[in-house]
């Protein structure tokens, strides 16, 4: 009888899908370049490019997690999908949205005019937002059809289609004289940009969808329209904050879409053979060495002469038929 039998070997074998790894990976991307592009002043950060963007590359990250792998069960497979879906369904509501112009409600207009720009804010496009130099002049006249008195304003910036509060007043502003325009004139407006920065707690640059609202005695306006402090690509830190989270969230997608292998122990079929006929002693999925195979053929089975045949009907306990499972056999 021979006594050899093939080792255990290594193969490579097709790992599971990580659809919820992927998922994660391509919001990170996503969100990471629609900052950089409204950083860059090429679009705001509106409900469209921000989950637009997010939701687009998320199905992408989830279609790398898992091509070229093993399928999960539904629940793992559906749920990205179904969130990543329902993310770019979102941001297509923007759609709607992409050829406003500015508007004001009210009977109230707004002019302003920087250093390098000048328009109403019915004129204002997010293709052509009003242009402002972060470290230039700015001016600006607000009239009202009549005095508003005692009145409170906010001024808001959109961000994912919510109206984020930048300004304000808390308390009501009484307009005893009876005016009915806001004229400013600022000679650097840094420093204004700086004191709204800390207090919406981003850096202000790039395009942005700004909104206000006035309201008191003898009126009020609301409004919305679309700015653009000049920025260069990759200038502020959150443009370079959102450059690394992306940069790290890509090369986990690469990573993701090219390591889809691992190694795995193979057993033979000769060693599969012997290692199932005493799993209950090693475990399930236990192989038996040669030398210990080899020793236990050469041991006569208790009960059986050596002179006897092994594959003869014996009626002692224990010993099992192969073909009949792990129960003792008896003949009828």
């Amino acid at each position: 009888m021979s006594t050899e039998h093939e080792s255990t070997q290594t193969t490579l074998v097709t790992k599971g899908a990580r659809p919820f790894t992927g998922l994660i990976l391509g919001l990170i991307l996503g969100v990471a370049l629609a900052v950089i592009l409204q950083q860059a002043g090429l679009w705001p950060l509106d409900r469209l490019l921000l989950f637009g963007s997010a939701g687009l590359f998320a199905l992408i990250g989830i279609l790398i997690g898992g091509a070229g792998r093993q399928k999960v069960g539904p629940f793992a497979s559906i749920l990205p999908l179904v969130l990543a879906v329902g993310l770019i369904a979102f941001g297509a509501i923007g759609l709607a949205s992409v050829n406003d112009t500015g508007e004001i409600n009210g009977g109230c207009t707004v002019q302003a005019t920087s250093s390098v720009d000048a328009t109403v804010v019915t004129d204002t496009t997010r293709q052509a937002p009003f242009e402002v130099d972060p470290n230039g002049s700015l001016s600006w006249v607000a009239a009202s059809p009549g005095p508003i008195t005692d009145h409170l304003w906010n001024i808001y910036v959109d961000v994912g289609g919510f109206s984020v509060p930048i300004a304000g007043n808390d308390e009501p502003e009484p307009n005893t004289a009876g005016d009915q325009e806001n004229i400013g004139d600022v000679a650097n407006v840094s420093g204004y940009v700086h004191d709204v920065s800390d207090l919406a707690g981003i850096e202000l640059r790039g395009v942005f969808e700004v909104s206000g609202d006035i309201e008191g005695g003898g009126g009020a306006c609301d409004g919305f329209g679309f700015v653009r402090l000049t920025a260069d690509p990759l200038s502020t830190l959150i443009s370079q904050i959102a450059a690394g989270i992306g940069l790290l969230a890509l090369i986990g997608l690469l990573v993701l879409a090219f390591n889809r292998t691992r190694e795995a122990e193979v057993v033979s079929e000769d060693d599969l053979a012997y290692g199932d006929s005493h799993s209950s002693v090693e475990g399930e999925g236990s192989t038996v060495g040669a030398a210990e195979a080899v020793d236990r053929e050469d041991k006569p089975v208790p009960g059986i002469g050596a002179h006897e045949r092994p594959d003869q009907p014996v009626d002692e306990p224990g010993i099992a038929d192969p073909d009949q499972g792990p129960y003792p056999r008896h003949d009828m």
